[in-house]
């Protein structure tokens, strides 16, 4: 039997401390039960559905992309925030590198661009 993935495992653990069936999670966020289903055995959601599911849950995109940041509650800000990164193109993990990347000091985010800087140009080499 194949492993599930961890947001796999976290829907299901949210929607089993919810005390709803994947019918209710459905319906609330606009998806076919099937589908839903599917997410909790592993199949990925597009990303806007990761903002839609995070909304339902109370919890952060973070936190069921990652399992880190469980009481980081999604905000008005954040589906703010999602609308502008959709619209500039962006996957779920640039939008979560991004997002990473403004929690750090100025110092710290040198570092990251040095080191970024460094896998570009050995990566071209290799």
């Amino acid at each position: 039997m194949q492993k599930k993935s961890g947001l796999a495992v976290r829907l299901k653990a949210l929607r089993r401390e919810k005390g709803v069936t994947s019918q209710v999670v459905a319906d609330a966020i606009g998806i076919k039960s099937a589908t839903y289903r599917r997410y909790e055995i592993d199949t990925k959601p597009r990303d806007e559905v990761y903002v839609a599911l995070a909304d339902y849950f109370g919890v952060s995109v973070d936190y069921l992309m990652s399992g880190k940041d469980h009481t980081g509650v999604l905000t008005a800000a954040d589906s703010e925030e999602y609308k502008t990164v959709s619209a500039a193109g962006l996957t779920t993990d640039e939008a979560l590198l991004l997002r990473k990347l403004r929690t750090l000091s100025s110092s710290d985010f040198e570092e990251v661009m040095k080191f970024i800087d460094w896998k570009c140009i050995n990566g071209q080499q290799n």
